[in-house]
């Protein structure tokens, strides 16, 4: 009993002075004889919650990637997903001033992973928007995935293109591929001719379209407010039919094939030559991927109470709720160095997951946030900051995810709440926490500098809900000697 006294000392005080914004009534005293250090458990309680009744809109997507497929998994049902893109155009861009023609307009989607059946047969669709999108940042439910797409274009018109594709595209090599992938990070672009529809029917191409838009005014083409509200608001690109595939999306190109002439060895301006002149679809211009979850199956894992789920994208997150008035009553004059809680894993979804061939991956980094804060962390661009916000990264050894240095968001609960029997707002308004798995932005140094929905194709099943096990809090907690 002696050693478990000394063990929680040495381990309080090593805690405290690793975080020097610790707060609570009192101060640690250096003199391990001035004071009293213990370790007390308490148990949180869990359950699983739809993206749609945290958020009605489903999640805040401002990303620099795009989604586009469709998937059924026997555990989480129907998955689709595709996005509206506008296309950027440089400062002051101009075409060769000796400019023949544009001989061919392309729209590439490049891919830097995947998820699901790479020969799955799918087809992509792609519409002209018919109205601008001003991305001014007013209008923050542009970026939910809940938007309605016919807000931005007309389902009865003709598509600009449609194309046949799997991820595995066999005009190339397994070993083409294989050295595409390690040169750039990427799979051969999906490539989609956006004359072919027009020019099989005579009619004007969107090549010439492009080159009648800048013929008639040079302009149009001086940056990407002119080319967005004079030649080319957007496009819309969906899948029309087949499932089993998810791309995602890293860079977006328009690519303009173009000939104009240039000086020969006879010295006149007259040898044809061609050229590939690439439009991005950058940060600058509005990109938002639009994410569906159909069937009842999310509903019912859900309802399940004797476990929690994670399912990403849009799906599943897990509520958090912890004891803090019990802990108020037991704890509130004490100083917190330490409070941890860990969240374990099971290893499979169901039978179903264990031996499917398209295993979904599991959640990196799940964020830990009051419920409440949820909302205006991802508009504003939050990072977390270990306060009122945690990141926990997945563990393969211990198979969960921990999360420490809570005390700082509890001894500030405390500190609010000692002159009070209990928050004004209700003790849900503090006892609320909700699970939510991220993509992690970094900086050169490797420092997180920056947290977003995870919108890839991840699941996991971790142990708790309302009547299943309980979650551990572990406390680490000291009493100054006036407070004996």
């Amino acid at each position: 009993m002696r050693l478990k006294f000394l063990a929680a000392i040495g381990l309080a005080a090593t805690l405290y002075s690793c975080d020097d914004t610790t707060t609570g009534i009192g101060d640690f005293v250096a003199d391990t004889d001035e004071i009293t250090a213990s370790a007390q458990t308490f148990e949180a309680t869990t359950k699983t919650l739809k993206y749609t009744d945290l958020n009605p809109n489903g999640v805040f997507s401002r990303t620099s990637n795009a989604y586009l497929g469709k998937f059924t998994d026997p555990d989480f049902g129907t998955y689709t997903s595709d996005f509206i893109t506008q296309i950027n155009c440089t400062e002051d861009f101009e075409f060769p001033e000796t400019m023949q023609d544009i001989v061919s307009t392309t729209l590439e989607l490049s891919y830097s992973s995947f998820f699901g059946d790479s020969l799955a047969p799918m087809r992509v669709r792609v519409d002209l928007l018919n109205r601008e999108i001003d991305d001014d940042g007013e209008d923050l439910g542009l970026y939910y995935t809940s938007y309605n797409p016919e807000d931005f274009y007309d389902k009865n018109e003709e598509a600009l293109a449609e194309q046949d594709y799997a991820v595995r595209n066999n005009s190339w090599t397994d070993e083409e591929i294989d050295s595409i992938k390690s040169a750039d990070g990427y799979y051969p672009p999906l490539v989609i001719d956006l004359d072919k529809a027009k020019k099989a029917k005579g009619e004007e191409t969107f090549s010439a379209y492009l080159k009648r838009k800048y013929n008639e005014n040079k302009n149009n083409f001086k940056d990407s407010y002119s080319f967005i509200h004079n030649v080319l608001p957007g496009f819309y690109v969906h899948n029309t039919s087949g499932e089993g595939s998810i791309l995602y999306i890293g860079n977006i190109w328009l690519r303009l094939k173009v000939s104009y002439l240039m000086e020969s060895s006879s010295g006149k301006v007259d040898s044809l030559v061609y050229t590939h002149i690439p439009f991005a679809a950058t940060n600058e211009v509005y990109m938002s991927t639009r994410l569906s979850n159909t069937g009842d199956n999310l509903e019912r894992l859900a309802a399940e109470t004797h476990n929690t789920y994670l399912k990403t994208p849009a799906g599943l997150c897990t509520e958090v709720k912890l004891p803090l008035k019990e802990m108020y009553e037991a704890l509130g004059n004490d100083t917190l160095n330490s409070v941890s809680m860990s969240f374990t894993k099971y290893k499979n979804i169901s039978e179903n997951s264990a031996n499917s061939p398209y295993k979904m991956g599991t959640p990196q980094n799940l964020l830990l946030i009051r419920k409440s804060e949820v909302k205006n962390f991802f508009e504003q661009k939050q990072t977390y900051d270990s306060k009122t916000s945690f990141l926990g990264t997945y563990s393969s050894t211990t198979n969960s995810y921990t999360f420490s240095q809570m005390n700082r968001l509890i001894s500030q609960i405390f500190s609010d709440m000692r002159t009070k029997k209990e928050p004004a707002e209700g003790w849900d308004e503090y006892n609320t926490l909700v699970l939510i798995p991220v993509k992690t932005e970094t900086d050169s140094q490797g420092n997180t500098i920056g947290l977003s929905h995870d919108l890839e194709v991840n699941s996991a099943k971790l142990v708790g809900g309302e009547d299943g096990e309980k979650i551990k809090m572990e406390v680490i907690y000291t009493k100054p000697k006036f407070n004996k």
